[in-house]
């Protein structure tokens, strides 16, 4: 076999990509989780808690990620009824988020294996993480919130079997509108190995593949990181998308930026058309909803103790009172604050560090353009 001389380049191998392409990804810190780019914003659980259906159904919603518009189908998973053994149709709720996120911090912190391969039907980077149910359960458990094995496994069925239909379109003069889908689980490729009557879920081992979109921002670097400890404690699934968003999206927060009014605005209407929030029958106790969850924030020091938010009503232009809609405007607490800025300064330095590397030859023949 030919031996490469002193001056001639030798190929990375598969190994070393993976491992220069997923260190970023790991959290640095034992709190440390990563918001995703694009992923993160699909309204992926509509309902606070996991919803049985009686006929096949899709939920349609739309969401806007800078200045692109989208909309995305959710089309409900089929499981079996551990109980009943029938087949029954699921929506995923806040269980399901909650397992999502876990699964998403015990790879993030390395304690499960992450493996990065390419796809052999799309030639797209592919990202498996390989963990046991323990794990996910303990975690969940540190967080404040207690779930069974077995409804810990129900969850993982969900999430494999729930498909989101993600669409854009665009326009494109005499040629017209194209439109451009991806249909995928929320997580894929389930592989179980499971011991009967594991009340642990020590040897209950799994593994799962991470969605297209939340594989492309990791391997893009597309995500911020964020406190999972602030942020997975919460007990309300709208505090924790509130949560979320303001720390992925706010990147310009500065400190005491409520004493120059400088805070993130959200209105009613984006939480209610992201799915993010049910509507009450009176919107009056939708905006409670809201205030509920803000108030939450503020007590576990996401939003500022002394202002954590201001509202802005809007009424009905018939003298009743009646409200028609909201806006809050956020100020972010500077524990928050400073987590923000130091992502920032991590996600610069990175970002060169990757720019710098683009000319690594092997990364380029591992994942074709």
């Amino acid at each position: 076999m030919k031996r490469p001389s002193k001056n001639e380049p030798v190929a990375p191998s598969p190994q070393a990509i993976q491992l220069e392409l997923l260190a970023p990804w790991f959290g640095a810190a034992s709190d440390e989780s990563r918001t995703l780019d694009l992923f993160d914003a699909i309204p992926k659980y509509p309902f606070p808690t996991t919803r049985v259906v009686s006929e096949p159904t899709r939920i349609t919603a739309s969401f806007t990620v800078g200045k692109e518009s989208y909309s995305v189908e959710i089309v409900n998973a089929q499981i079996k009824d551990k109980s009943t053994q029938k087949e029954i149709l699921v929506f995923p709720g806040a269980r399901e988020e909650l397992v999502e996120r876990a699964l998403r911090f015990i790879a993030i912190q390395q304690s499960a294996r992450t493996h990065l391969a390419e796809d052999e039907k799309t030639g797209q980077p592919s990202i498996t993480v390989f963990f046991t149910v323990s794990q996910v359960r303990r975690h969940l458990e540190d967080l404040g919130h207690g779930y069974k094995v077995a409804e810990i496994k129900e969850a993982l069925d969900i999430l494999s079997g729930t498909e989101i239909i993600v669409s854009s379109t665009t326009h494109e003069g005499e040629k017209g509108v194209r439109k451009r889908h991806l249909k995928a689980p929320i997580l894929s490729n389930y592989i179980g190995d499971m011991l009967d009557g594991d009340v642990t879920g020590d040897d209950s081992k799994v593994g799962m593949t991470f969605h297209p979109w939340a594989t492309r921002a990791i391997v893009d670097l597309a995500y911020y990181p964020i406190n999972q400890f602030r942020v997975g404690t919460l007990k309300k699934p709208l505090s924790r998308w509130l949560t979320s968003r303001l720390s992925h999206n706010f990147r310009q927060a500065s400190k005491f930026g409520f004493i120059q009014k400088r805070g993130y605005h959200i209105a009613l209407e984006t939480m209610l058309l992201e799915r993010a929030l049910t509507k009450e029958p009176r919107m009056r106790d939708t905006v409670q909803t809201v205030r509920v969850a803000l108030k939450e924030m503020a007590g576990r020091g996401i939003l500022e103790k002394g202002m954590p938010f201001e509202e802005a009503l809007v009424f009905a232009p018939t003298g009743q009172k009646k409200i028609i809609g909201a806006v809050w405007t956020l100020y972010p607490s500077n524990a928050l604050v400073s987590e923000v800025i130091e992502g920032n300064k991590t996600m610069r330095a990175l970002k060169e560090e990757k720019a710098k590397g683009e000319e690594d030859r092997g990364r380029r023949e591992l994942f074709p353009s």
